[in-house]
């Protein structure tokens, strides 16, 4: 099957360490983008962190899932 699986779950897992930490550390550059404006306006932008945070602990679960396989 190759090592695709263990690349796309090593994308997923750095791909939640980076919303995790975007959140945690509060970052204009992650919370200001046009992808995160309905959440922080919808959620504000304490709960569009909480939404990121949690987004990016399942994604990196994910990721370290396939990655251990």
């Amino acid at each position: 099957m190759g090592d695709w699986p263990f690349f796309f779950g090593l994308a997923l897992l750095i791909g939640g360490v980076i919303s995790v930490g975007g959140a945690v550390l509060n970052l204009d550059i992650f919370m200001e983008s046009p992808k995160a404006e309905p959440f922080v306006e919808r959620f504000g932008r304490t709960g569009a962190r909480v939404f990121y945070i949690i987004l990016g602990i399942f994604i990196a679960i994910v990721g370290a899932a396939i990655v251990s396989q």
